[in-house]
């Protein structure tokens, strides 16, 4: 952010963005970067506006759009971003345009799934162009997660308000499973994109992966064990712990009635309770 304030140098500028220098220069000789903002001596300095528009150029000339029209886009959607409520870096906060691709994205996702969705589909049901996307957004995986509190509330919206009112922890433990069980394979996929982005690189990408584990998965198991131990129906164990081995267990098991047929759901959600409330032991 430093760097950001008092301004980029070329070299930075072409590290950041993943461009060659020579290729910037093109770009600012023939219009389709605008010029530096000033000068300290004779070094041009540039900003996020910059490396946000060559990020965008570069991701619209990946997928085979011409340079031409993907700087009339950028222009195009920077001017609609003008009269849009103010909002941060790659249209984070308010937005129509943004909000609109989550809403259509959700349902997308609901209906086929992450691995079979594509951006050219849910930009089309948008009503816009896949080029556009890249201005808000980095890619599919970054999209998904924007979208997962929607579809966590769409999994479980039969069922939450049933959860919520059973007293009893065993029949509630019950129901989320019922309410996941159906929803196994996107489960298995988020679960997957989640662990794969917690190893990622970028800190943001970890702590978005880490925000949505806890708030939609670990939290709610987290205060089911407090009250089951509170209620004297679970010994007591450590909450910040265990939440983590139920969520392994529940994505493995998914796999048995995967492989082969031989046992129903409810025989599978029986021993998966059964595990719970007695472990091996045969006491």
């Amino acid at each position: 952010m430093a760097a950001e304030a008092r301004g980029m140098r070329m070299g930075e500028l072409a590290r950041r963005s993943g461009l060659d220098k020579q290729l910037i220069h093109y770009y600012l000789r023939k219009g389709y970067l605008h010029p530096a903002l000033y000068k300290s001596g004779n070094q041009a300095l540039y900003d996020h506006t910059h490396l946000e528009k060559l990020e965008f150029i570069k991701r619209g000339r990946a997928d085979g759009f011409p340079l031409a029209y993907c700087t009339e886009l950028w222009e195009k959607e920077r001017e609609g971003r003008e009269t849009e409520p103010r909002q941060g870096r790659r249209g984070e906060g308010e937005s129509p345009t943004r909000d609109r691709i989550i809403r259509e994205a959700t349902a997308v996702f609901l209906r086929k799934g992450y691995r079979a969705s594509t951006i050219s589909e849910i930009m089309e049901s948008v009503g816009s162009s896949k080029a556009s996307f890249y201005y808000y957004f980095e890619n599919k995986k970054d999209l998904y997660f924007e979208c997962l509190d929607n579809i966590f509330q769409n999994v479980f919206r039969d069922a939450l308000g049933d959860i919520r009112q059973e007293e009893d922890i065993i029949r509630r433990l019950a129901l989320r499973w019922g309410a996941t069980r159906v929803f196994f394979p996107e489960m298995i996929t988020i679960l997957q994109l989640v662990r794969e982005s917690l190893r990622d690189e970028n800190e943001e990408h970890r702590l978005k992966a880490a925000a949505i584990l806890r708030r939609a998965l670990i939290e709610p198991l987290t205060g089911d064990l407090a009250k089951g131990i509170e209620d004297g129906v679970f010994r007591p164990v450590r909450t910040e712990i265990v939440p983590f081995a139920l969520l392994s267990m529940l994505e493995m098991v998914s796999y048995r009635s995967m492989i082969e047929e031989t046992c129903s759901d409810a025989d599978i959600e029986e021993s998966v309770l059964d595990l719970i409330l007695h472990g091996l032991r045969d006491d």
